[in-house]
């Protein structure tokens, strides 16, 4: 039995369990586009154990320029992903870190692959990888893309959830993020390392300028205006060095990936029809002052489906509210509302 907290009070590092990091092999991977790869790899690391019924499963999708350790402050007991009443598998997507990408030899010609065939693998890890066969994942949980993946699995994979989390999500990429997404890659481009996307050395100094470029859009005017400078310098500066540690094909594969995402492309067009095939508990739980992805698609997420619990939180932070801050008011927040939505205790 695990202890029950009943407080939401942060946690140190120490009191969450140890991670153990996985790889999950698919073969013959094919993908919407119809190229294949003989061998797709699944990287996750998990937090706590299954239990004997396989029934406490909290699954975390990363966002676009996340990876699997991305959300680590959210894991732990009294955080939102609770491991003291929860096994917390948080996984890389196809095209990054410990999963297949463009970085592991083909570059340029990596697969196009969409939000749907990360979600197709995640399936087939669930199922096989971690031998859950047909029994439902408890909680699925993601922010930004990882919204996107979980709102794919809600509709292609009803049976396969009970609860569903959504964090600053939309169902379609919004116009400002296709924008931001183009004008990254042209930034890259302007560096002379890129060479046409025949890259020897990494065009880092374009990178950098991308990821710059893209913080301005995650945050709002009003946090820009309140905070130094300096700070927003330094700020800005973190992320552009969070870009050029990517490889460069692996990130703007995984950035075009989300800016061409629509989930009701498959139901030609129509949102309706798509959202009618959910049938898990869901939270949709956007930021009012999010720019990046619009408010409104998180509304309509929320009326579409049948009884989806709609809440929010207010931040200045905009985009980036989801990310965890210990003690801030909008961790604060986003913890105590998840905890309430999963029945857990909170203070």
């Amino acid at each position: 039995m695990h202890p029950n907290k009943n407080t939401i009070t942060m946690t140190s590092d120490s009191t969450r369990p140890p991670a153990h990091e996985g790889l999950f092999t698919l073969k013959n991977f094919t993908f919407e586009s119809g190229q294949s790869l003989d061998e797709l790899h699944i990287g996750y690391v998990r937090y706590g154990e299954l239990n004997a019924r396989s029934d406490n499963l909290l699954l975390v999708l990363p966002g676009t320029g996340n990876l699997r350790h991305s959300v680590l402050e959210h894991i732990g007991p009294g955080r939102a992903y609770d491991t003291d009443h929860y096994c917390v598998i948080s996984t890389d997507a196809i095209g990054g870190g410990t999963s297949s990408k463009p970085a592991d030899g083909l570059g340029a010609a990596f697969p196009d692959y969409t939000i749907r065939d990360m979600v197709h693998a995640q399936v087939q890890l669930v199922q096989h990888g971690l031998e859950l066969g047909d029994r439902p994942i408890a909680v699925l949980a993601g922010a930004s893309m990882g919204a996107f993946q979980a709102l794919e699995w809600l509709i292609h994979y009803p049976d396969m959830v009970q609860s569903a989390v959504l964090l600053v999500p939309d169902w379609r990429a919004s116009p400002i993020f296709k924008l931001a997404t183009q004008r990254m890659l042209d930034i890259v481009q302007l560096d002379p390392d890129w060479n046409d996307g025949f890259y020897l050395t990494p065009p880092s100094k374009g990178l950098t300028l991308a990821g710059k470029h893209y913080f301005a859009w995650t945050v709002t005017d009003q946090y820009i205006s309140e905070t130094d400078f300096s700070m927003i310098e330094q700020e800005a500066q973190a992320a552009g060095n969070g870009f050029a540690g990517w490889d460069a094909w692996s990130l703007l594969k995984r950035y075009q990936a989300s800016s061409r995402h629509d989930v009701s492309a498959p139901f030609s067009n129509d949102l309706q029809p798509a959202l009618d095939r959910v049938i898990a508990r869901v939270l949709v739980l956007p930021c009012t002052q999010d720019r990046l992805l619009s408010l409104t698609g998180a509304q309509e997420i929320a009326e579409g489906i049948s009884d989806a619990v709609y809440a929010s939180v207010d931040s200045t932070k905009g985009h980036l509210a989801w990310r965890a801050l210990p003690g801030s008011p909008q961790t604060k927040s986003i913890t105590w509302t998840i905890r309430d939505f999963l029945k857990l205790p909170n203070a």
